[in-house]
This record gives C-alpha cells, structure tokens and sequence, in this order.
C-alpha cells in the first residue's frame, strides 16, 4: 500500500514537472519580427531616410524589393542596426534598380536565388537563426499577370514553380516568404488562385490572424490620396500558422509615404 502511494506521488511529481516545463517553454517562445517593403528603386526617399523611418519598430528582419543595387542596402540596414545583409543576384523582370534583398539583425547563411522558371523573376533565399531556431527567409516580388491570357498564364506558372519548390521544403523548413506578391489575397466575395497555390501547401498570409480587412485597406499606390483603402493589398508576409502565429502587425501608413508601396510587418511567434 506504502510502495503504491509513492508511485502515485512521484508520477503526480513527473507529470506537473512536464507541464510546467510545456508553460515556461510557450512563454519562452521564439518570435521574430519581420517586414516587406517594395521601396521602388529609392527613386523617392533616400536609403538614410528609409532606414530612418523604420527604424522605430526595431525589426529583426526586413525584405525589400525594388532596391537599388551597390551599397544601398547597407546602407539602409546600418541605420536599422541590420548588419547583415543580402543582395538578390536578378533585378526583377530585367528592369534596372529591382532587386529582392534582405537586412537582419543576425547573421544570413545559405543564400540562393530561387529560379521561378527563369531570371526574370526570382526569389531570394537566406536562412538565419534566432535563439538557435533556423528560418528560411524569402524575399520575392512576383510579376503580376493581366495583360492577355499568355501574360496571365507565363505568371502562373512562374508562381506556381516556386510553390513547387517551397512544397518540397516544407517538412524540414521554417519558412517566411514577404514582400511585393502582386496579388490580392483571397476574401469573402472572391478566390484568388494564386493565394489558394501558397494555401494548398499550408502557408498563408498574416491579415487573417491578425483579423486585418484587406479590402479596406491598400499597400498599393500609396502616394495616390484617392486609391486609400481601395484593397489593393499587394505586399505580404506569408508562413505556416501551423508552425508559426502571427502575434502582431500591420500595414505602415506614415502622413508622406516614401514610395509607391507602404511598408508591411508582422511578429510571428514560433508555436
């Protein structure tokens, strides 16, 4: 009888050691705060001036797209405290200035640049780690398909060649895919296929958790006063909300924006 009731002890013992351990690590959570912003070759506001206004929510990761080459985003990310930086090795559709790149606080390893079906439109690829956690970060910006039906099916395949490529990765990866996605994420009153691509493979933009109404905001045409909250909500952070949850964020609106696009974020907590 004597032996029976020490068994029970010590398991009621183990058993809430196991449950506090489980509490301390969710409060104890990995989080990483991480932004897109389409800065439209800095053709409006300088790199310092950038770096200067996003500087106050202390990101630990930002994504451009549309930056200059050269030096730019070190420079920007030496007025952010991001010092770890890389630079896409395609501008976007050819053009001059368009490039994915990526600033961090933590050291970037493993870069690559994600062929979506040629160079023309690429992702770029880092990993880094946060409290010994690893992230795949993917810097994109998609073409955006509308002209005809041969424009609308060459981007098709684009995105979904690079959906391809994240499905395959999705077992053995954390990943977060932020910046310019030229599409409209899917709503009540209508689908989008391309959101429904990234959706099939388990990854889905931030607005939801953080119970954002797209269409009535926008990211898109920010320097026109009249397209406010027209829901051309363009620019995304995207990752897995089984793995990951979407804590905090947003669309930045600043009085004068500094580029055709505003600034996105959110704060993910790994689960």
């Amino acid at each position: 009888m004597r032996i029976t009731i020490y068994l029970l002890v010590f398991l009621l013992f183990v058993s809430c050691g196991n449950k506090s351990k489980k509490i301390v690590n969710k409060e104890n959570a990995v989080q990483i705060k991480i932004a897109a912003y389409n800065v439209e070759y800095s053709k409006n506001a300088s790199s310092s001036k950038i770096g200067e206004a996003l500087k106050p929510f202390n990101f630990d990761v930002v994504c451009f797209s549309e930056a200059p080459g050269g030096d730019w985003t070190k420079e920007v990310g030496s007025v952010l405290g991001l010092n770890h930086i890389v630079v896409g090795k395609y501008s976007t559709a050819g053009h001059e200035d368009k490039y994915k790149t990526i600033a961090s606080r933590t050291p970037l390893i493993d870069f690559e640049e994600v062929l979506m079906a040629d160079t023309l439109h690429t992702a770029t690829r880092v990993k880094t780690k946060i409290d010994e956690t690893e992230f795949a970060i993917y810097a994109v910006h998609f073409p955006f398909g509308w002209r005809d039906q041969a424009h609308i099916d060459e981007t098709t395949n684009k995105i979904q060649t690079f959906v391809n490529y994240l499905r395959e990765r999705q077992n053995s990866e954390l990943a977060i895919v932020a910046g310019d996605f030229n599409f409209i994420p899917s709503n009540a009153n209508k689908a989008n296929i391309y959101h429904q691509m990234f959706m099939n493979i388990g990854l889905d933009v931030s607005w939801k958790e953080l119970g954002i109404d797209c269409t009535v905001h926008n990211t898109f045409n920010a320097l026109a006063t009249k397209d406010m909250g027209n829901g051309q909500v363009i620019d995304h952070v995207m990752y897995n909300p089984e793995k990951m949850k979407a804590v905090d964020g947003g669309i930045i609106e600043w009085e004068k924006h500094l580029s055709d696009h505003k600034p996105v974020w959110t704060l993910l907590k790994v689960n």
